[in-house]
């Protein structure tokens, strides 16, 4: 079956279709979220397995399931989320959905309606929005990191946290999000929490980061090996990708089409996405998977 792996590289490949685990299930992906932790493979800061398939969420069709799964899920939409609580990081740790019959943990799907909207696959992304919206409530709040997480947790923090600012090291223009500030090297205030989302080490220590253990800081738990080193002086709150309620009213709701065409473009080819010219490309499996090898 084709697939994109990494092999020197990102890349197209043949691939041997995949058993299906007794806790797993097989999927179709129909939408391929493309962001942060492609980018991070691509660029060189984070290093996978030769081989690895790759893709870390989207929105699949499920196939068929293990023995220890509801069969009642065949057929059903679902979302990815990417990071299984029992097997660590989706397309990182493990296979990803970039497969044309990907095999993925239950413990990291949502399922969908049929009736979806292609806003759906920033569910993971907004899940962990709202549940920073409790550990920085009130806090001047630094988000470090121009990523689909960066930019979606500041979009649901504006209200809660008594300021909000984003230090975008990716370089991407135009997004403007309503109450929500941009800073750049040098500036200097007094942050009282961070949401740090960048891989790049350098910019954490260039700006001072984590020099004051008085900080609450948290971290997305996208990966079990990542970050390889945290500061003793410091206690990291890790915030998992998760299901729970409120999530796609929060999307229909609050996600407007504005806001989603700023953070997101559609492509049918990954491998030219990539890096990403904003903070998420979504792809059309479907298109992708007719191209050669």
């Amino acid at each position: 079956m084709k697939a994109i792996v990494f092999d020197l590289g990102i890349t197209r490949k043949d691939v041997v279709e995949k058993p299906i685990n007794k806790d797993y299930l097989m999927v179709t992906p129909i939408k391929a979220l493309i962001s942060g932790l492609e980018n991070a493979i691509y660029s060189g800061f984070l290093w996978v397995e030769p081989n690895r398939i790759l893709g870390s969420s989207g929105i699949v069709k499920i196939n068929n399931v293990g023995i220890d799964v509801d069969k009642s899920l065949e057929g059903k939409t679902a979302v990815v989320l990417p990071y299984s609580n029992r097997y660590g990081g989706i397309g990182t740790e493990i296979d990803g959905i970039l497969a044309e019959k990907a095999v993925i943990p239950l413990d990291s799907i949502v399922t969908i309606p049929e009736d979806y909207s292609v806003k759906y696959v920033i569910y993971p992304y907004v899940s962990i929005g709202l549940q920073l919206r409790k550990i920085f409530k009130g806090y001047n709040v630094l988000i470090a990191g121009g990523g689909i997480s960066s930019y979606i947790s500041a979009l649901a923090l504006v209200g809660y946290a008594n300021r909000v600012a984003v230090y975008n090291e990716d370089g991407y223009t135009n997004i403007r999000l309503y109450g929500v500030e941009e800073i750049k090297k040098g500036e200097n205030y007094h942050w009282e929490a961070l949401f740090i989302t960048t891989m790049r080490a350098w910019i954490r220590v260039e700006l001072g980061l984590l020099n004051d253990e008085n900080k609450i800081v948290a971290i997305p738990r996208l990966l079990n090996s990542w970050p390889t080193a945290i500061p003793a002086n410091l206690e990291i709150k890790f915030v998992k990708p998760a299901k729970m309620d409120g999530v796609l009213n929060y999307i229909d709701e609050e996600v407007s089409e504005k806001v989603f065409n700023q953070l997101v473009i559609l492509s049918d080819d990954i491998i030219s996405s990539l890096p990403t010219p904003r903070p998420g490309v979504i792809v059309d499996m479907e298109k992708e998977f007719k191209k050669k090898i």
